[in-house]
């Protein structure tokens, strides 16, 4: 190597180190580090449908290391989680590495989103940070439809979010309580959780793995939360 090459070189390792320096100083090095750091704490919140959706996805969760706390509130809206006190909350106790959403079931045949729900939205994206999240979309409703609109609108204003990630579930085939009931039977939910599972890793999530339950199937973890229709959250 020319001695012009080797002078030319070691200036590039000293402003490499300095740029490392600042970047570390600076604390970027620790934010990138954590946003690599595997989830560990899930955070799933919904309506009536979100019960079994969240003993499925702890049986994931007890395979492959990540805890689940799961609230489920009967008849739940974007406007319900938004309007109660308790969700800024919830974020700020359970600590999540990334936040699951199931709302939109009840609100499916929505004509105008953006005035009804748009501002029930930016505040469930603002209590949420900058955690990541998941939200998934509404099932279709046997001889209702698939509810297009609202789909479509939910599907942008989660992916507005840096960290929103959009799971539609409009052409899912899987179990349901009756011809006219929305409800997934409980192998109809875990089939459900199977799906979005398989279709997480495209999101970028950190999950050390997503192997499936080779225990129990259905698991409630150490925070299970649920909600009547009447009750507030």
């Amino acid at each position: 190597m020319k001695m012009v090459d080797i002078k030319r070189f070691t200036a590039a390792v000293v402003m490499l180190v300095a740029v490392i320096s600042s970047m570390y100083a600076q604390g970027v090095f620790q934010e990138m580090m954590e946003s690599s750091k595997p989830v560990k704490k899930v955070l799933f919140i919904g309506d009536s449908q979100t019960g079994w959706m969240g003993e499925r996805l702890t049986a994931y969760g007890v395979q492959n290391g990540f805890e689940v706390a799961t609230v489920t509130w009967d008849g739940a809206t974007p406007q319900k989680y938004a309007n109660s006190a308790k969700l800024p909350s919830l974020v700020s106790a359970h600590k999540p590495d990334v936040i699951f959403v199931n709302l939109g079931m009840n609100e499916l045949l929505e004509r105008n989103p953006q005035k009804n729900l748009g501002p029930s939205m930016e505040k469930i994206k603002a209590a949420f940070g900058d955690i990541p999240f998941v939200w998934i979309g509404p099932l279709s409703w046997p001889g209702k439809g698939k509810g297009e609109t609202l789909v479509n609108w939910l599907r942008k204003s989660v992916e507005s979010a840096p960290g929103g990630h959009f799971y539609n579930a409009s052409d899912e085939v899987i179990p349901r309580q009756s011809k006219t009931n929305p409800h997934p039977t409980r192998d109809g939910a875990a089939l459900l959780v199977d799906h979005i599972v398989t279709w997480l890793p495209t999101t970028g999530i950190n999950f050390k793995s997503l192997d499936k339950p080779k225990g129990e199937q259905m698991k409630r973890g150490k925070t299970f939360i649920y909600r009547r229709m009447g009750q507030s959250l």
